[in-house]
């Protein structure tokens, strides 16, 4: 290894990528690779970026994110809200599983999911090279307050009058009082259903934090509001949004708040489009929730689902938790960055048992579904299983790993991370390595019925192989 590449700005444009599907190879010679993100970059085990150039793409897509989902131990989360997504019949990204090599050295388990790209829209709308597709990833709720907190991710043609539209709609959608002034111009169903996905899964890190989510206008006219990022689900770090990213009540703070029954009105911030949509006239949002709750947000369709995924990813996720014999696991290249799970947070959080994360902390998956469909079917009257709203209802805890509240003894809140001052990371690399990136795992997304200034020109070679689940005869194909 002869030389050091500082990862905060780490792309290559000179990468090769080989998939391998199910034993079918398709070769590309020409991507780029890079870090993904911003805070993730300060993880031990960061995400990256692969853009297919020349082109080509990998079944329509040409940009993909390989997610380690470091902030959560079970590689489950985003995978499962894709799934939802899928299963509603609701636009969102895809997610799978990836097994990921660079330079021919194992960097472990990664989510491997589309980007809200132009080639994403062409895909899916058939529209090519929109002017009209925005990320919103700063304090932007949707009023004219956002007109600047939102980039146009159409970077080579004139987007002057697709701003202009774009200010427009913001205007509109601050001046308007209910549903009915804006159903022209916006999916107005679509956002009261995310809201409602968000609300049942615990999801706080779109627009209730002004941020991951993308505004898009369609072919029809209207703009739909689109999520990316979905490790920050099923009841992880939500002290982070209620209570702050520093301790500000320690005795408050010492017992995990009752957060899967949270109301609506308790969970959500006030931004003045959830005030119109919904908190003004919630009718259309309580019917949306009595539908996800009856097709897919439920014990009966959702604990098969986990069960079937962990069957699927199990040893992958064994080995991404175990140390060579230098002690060192896998993708973990930051060493600044700490390594917050073993493969026993695995097996315990993606059932009924709560852990310390490297944020705050989060509800075991089975134990937040189970909790919160009790809260809803409660709260709005919903004919629901009497087998899981028995309060006898068994299930164990690993008390070895469970979360039993914060030690004040020990404990220091984290630093919110900052690119600009964060320390560099260190990837250690050849003069001309060779990118290996390998998806030895894939399963359909189905559920059962019931780029930086500093750039660095290195020559990769980039491969990745998948193999077809062999549930996909048994359920149904929401992909």
């Amino acid at each position: 290894m002869s030389q050091l590449i500082k990862s905060n700005d780490f792309k290559t444009k000179n990468g090769k990528l080989t998939v391998d599907i199910a034993g079918i190879q398709k070769s590309f010679d020409e991507i780029t690779f890079s870090l993904s993100g911003q805070y993730s970059r300060s993880l031990v085990k960061p995400n990256f970026n692969i853009k297919i150039r020349g082109k080509k793409d990998l079944f329509g897509s040409s940009q993909l994110k390989l997610r380690s989902d470091l902030t959560e131990p079970t590689f489950l989360r985003s995978k499962l809200t894709s799934d939802i997504h899928k299963k509603l019949g609701i636009a969102g990204i895809s997610a799978n599983y990836a097994t990921l090599y660079i330079n021919g050295e194992y960097m472990g388990l990664f989510v491997l999911t589309d980007a809200y790209k132009l080639s994403w829209i062409k895909q899916v709308y058939g529209e090519k090279d929109t002017k009209f597709l925005y990320k919103c990833n700063g304090v932007a709720y949707l009023d004219v307050g956002s007109v600047d907190k939102c980039t146009n991710e159409n970077d080579e043609d004139d987007v002057t009058e697709s701003n202009l539209e774009w200010a427009d709609f913001l205007v509109a959608m601050t001046n308007a009082q209910s549903a009915e002034d804006i159903e022209d111009i916006f999916e107005v169903d679509h956002f009261i259903k995310e809201m409602a996905i968000e609300y049942l899964l615990g999801s706080w890190d779109h627009i209730q934090l002004g941020h991951n989510y993308y505004l898009y206008k369609q072919p029809n006219g209207k703009w739909i509001y689109l999520t990316y990022d979905h490790d920050h689900t099923f009841g992880i770090n939500l002290d982070r949004i209620f209570i702050g990213y520093f301790f500000v009540d320690l005795p408050e703070r010492n017992v995990m708040k009752d957060y899967p029954n949270f109301s609506f009105s308790d969970w959500t911030q006030k931004h003045q489009i959830i005030q119109k949509l919904i908190l003004n006239d919630p009718a259309r949002f309580n019917q949306a929730l009595k539908e996800i709750v009856s097709e897919v947000f439920n014990p009966a369709i959702l604990f098969p689902r986990i069960d079937e995924l962990k069957e699927f990813i199990r040893s992958y996720a064994e080995k991404d938790y175990t140390a060579d014999e230098e002690g060192k696991y896998p993708g973990r290249i930051n060493a600044l960055g700490i390594n917050p799970y073993t493969f026993e947070h695995w097996e315990a959080n993606s059932e009924f048992t709560s852990v310390t994360t490297l944020q705050y902390n989060a509800y075991g998956i089975k134990y937040w579904i189970l909790s919160k469909y009790r809260n809803v079917c409660k709260t709005y009257d919903l004919e629901c299983d009497p087998l899981y709203l028995d309060e006898n209802y068994e299930f164990s805890i690993d008390e070895n790993v469970q979360f039993t509240g914060y030690d004040f003894s020990s404990y220091q809140a984290p630093v919110e991370y900052n690119p600009t001052t964060a320390t560099t990371t260190l990837i250690e690399t050849e003069p001309t390595p060779s990118i290996t990136i390998t998806e030895s795992s894939s399963i359909e997304n189905e559920l059962p019925t019931s780029e930086s200034d500093n750039e660095i020109e290195i020559d990769d070679d980039v491969e990745i192989e998948t193999e077809n689940d062999s549930s996909e005869s048994e359920t149904e194909s929401i992909y």
